[in-house]
């Protein structure tokens, strides 16, 4: 077909008429073809370029924002890594300072201690050994022993000081003996002890331990103990058990162990303070170790938690030699203590009797110097907790009569009456005391021995016009009464005790209690006899009184009190020749 005919063929096509194909023959030949194959429109490549420049724009938006996420990301990364870097770096660092500066490194030769020829401790000192806690700036001193060495003889003796002691702090006065070291340091409390402990000596070397540290530096100390312990967890208020026989313990464990033998637990006996020595011996022996050598270098791992006026050379001698002595030769005093007072802040304190020191220690005894005492004058109340007529007054007399060295009074009665529920029922005495001063406690401690019976009880938290308020119980009752007798008797007072009961040996029993009741500050009475009566049907207690001596009447009224059973009686029938006749019914075996 020619041109021409195509021509021909397409003239007249709708231009509006899309173009398409005969699917019938395979889509070779076009249906309907229409006048025009090609549109004008067709042809025209603006609408194209447009969409093609959107498009191109929207790539490059979707471009930009993956590279932002890239960078965001690649930022992200770079500052973790660099963290890492970091965390690393102060890992490593602070390896490479511990391990410069605070490791357990070998020591070199530089650092060596140089071992003397002789370890051997040839004269006489007197050592003061402290032990605190992890601070030894501002130390909570645990346990002080006081030790004097004897070098001809090789033999240590120790005393072993409760930290809650009552001493007269050179500077300071009547304080608690382990609070010298925070006030002072070393020096004061040598001081003190030089001043307190009543022998004419002076104290030559100190040394105060960081317990925690020096045990743990060592790794751990080997305590034998001859019994099993359970010690009190001062940090958290649990309990840590110690087995009979070794126990490696470590610094927490050793701190807490001296903490619960200082004295500050009213369960433990006051002697237990023995077993802080025990401790330190242990300590001593580890620091000693097997040979010169291992001593040096123990030395020198603890030399920082040491406070110590001993050159390096005096310290390898005192552990050498103290870690040798033979067992019958490391001797061990505790501290005696003539009386105990609990108070609400600073626990139990004790106030010493210094008076055996000298000869223990084979010094040349001197007095003490006395607690320097504050002459202020305590406000009193005194009341009758027993009913007693005249007992409140009777102890009001006694007291204002005492005064200090100048004639100040100490006391001032402010009232004196009963006890406000007036129910008398008191069986103790109790001496209350409402201030912490130093002053009134011992106030307190002076009154308990005045009237030789009673508890000090502190009320510090409470608010009342007197310094202390006395309420008088029964056994100050008791304890006047037996002075009264003790008073007014001249002559020995006989009694017999007659078995009105039946009980085997029940009257041989009352005898032993009566005659160690009355006759325990000087003889006041005398059993001539103890028999049976003339029948065992005496359901009552009888005390007889035959006699009109002095002190007779007075004397039957507290047997009577003491038996807590009888009627007293009076007879001419005096077969015996005796002062007093007990009976005793079944009244007293059934009380």
């Amino acid at each position: 077909m020619s041109f021409d005919e195509d021509e021909k063929k397409f003239k007249g096509r709708d231009p509006d008429e899309r173009d398409s194909y005969n699917t019938d023959n395979g889509g070779k030949k076009p249906r309907n073809s229409g006048d025009d194959f090609f549109k004008d429109e067709d042809f025209e490549f603006e609408s194209y370029k447009d969409e093609e420049v959107e498009s191109e724009g929207l790539r490059v938006k979707r471009m930009k924002q993956r590279r932002k996420k890239g960078k965001i990301i690649f930022r992200t990364i770079a500052i973790m890594i660099a963290l890492v870097v970091v965390a690393v770096g102060v890992v490593f660092g602070y390896r490479y300072i511990k391990n410069k500066y605070f490791s357990e490194v070998e020591i070199t030769e530089e650092e060596r201690i140089s071992v003397p020829e002789s370890l051997e401790l040839g004269q006489d000192i007197n050592l003061v050994i402290a032990c605190a806690g992890e601070n030894l700036l501002e130390p909570e001193v645990s346990s002080i022993i006081f030790s004097s060495y004897y070098s001809s003889e090789e033999e240590l003796i120790s005393l072993c000081i409760p930290v809650r002691t009552l001493m007269d702090i050179p500077g300071i006065g009547a304080e608690l003996v382990g609070k010298s070291v925070k006030i002072g340091g070393m020096d004061l409390l040598r001081l003190t002890l030089e001043r307190n402990l009543g022998m004419d000596m002076e104290v030559d070397y100190y040394i105060l331990l960081d317990v925690c540290n020096v045990v743990d530096k060592l790794g751990g100390i080997d305590l034998g103990l001859d019994e099993e312990i359970t010690v009190k967890n001062y940090d958290d208020g649990s309990t840590f058990k110690l087995e009979k026989g070794e126990n490696l313990i470590d610094g927490t464990e050793a701190v807490n162990f001296l903490k619960y033998f200082s004295g500050m637990e009213m369960e433990v006996p006051i002697e237990n303070v023995t077993k802080q020595k025990l401790f330190l011996d242990a300590i001593i022996s580890k620091i000693a170790g097997e040979n010169d050598e291992k001593l040096s270098a123990n030395l020198n791992l603890i030399k920082d938690f040491i406070d110590t006026d001993l050159s390096m050379e005096e310290r390898l001698k005192i552990f050498s030699t103290f870690s040798t002595i033979e067992a019958g030769k490391n001797k061990i005093y505790a501290l005696d203590i003539s009386s105990t007072t609990e108070l609400p802040e600073e626990g139990i304190v004790y106030v010493p009797d210094v008076s055996k020191l000298a000869e223990i220690f084979k010094k040349e005894g001197t007095a003490p110097e006395e607690v320097v005492r504050v002459e202020e004058t305590v406000n009193l109340t005194i009341l009758n907790g027993v009913g007693t007529p005249g007992l409140a007054a009777g102890v009001s007399e006694i007291l204002k009569s005492e005064v200090f060295e100048s004639g100040k009074s100490k006391y001032n009665i402010l009232e004196v009456g009963n006890e406000p529920t007036e129910q008398f029922n008191y069986d103790t005495t109790e001496i209350l005391v409402y201030s912490g001063k130093s002053y009134v406690i011992e106030a307190a401690d002076d009154i308990k021995n005045i009237l030789e019976v009673g508890n000090i009880i502190p009320r510090e938290d409470e608010s009342v016009n007197s310094d202390i308020i006395i309420v008088l119980g029964a056994d100050y009752e008791a304890r006047a009464a037996e002075t009264a007798v003790s008073e007014e008797v001249e002559e020995i007072i006989k009694i017999n005790i007659l078995n009105g009961e039946g009980t085997a040996k029940l009257a041989f029993t009352v005898k032993g209690i009566i005659e160690s009741h009355f006759n325990k500050d000087g003889i006041i009475l005398e059993v001539v006899e103890i028999k049976d009566a003339d029948n065992w049907n005496y359901t009552q207690t009888e005390i007889i009184i035959f006699t009109s001596g002095e002190g007779v009447n007075t004397l039957a009224q507290q047997l009577q009190e003491r038996l807590g059973v009888g009627v007293i009686k009076y007879s001419d029938n005096n077969v015996d020749n005796v002062d007093i006749s007990i009976i005793l019914g079944s009244d007293y075996t059934n009380k």
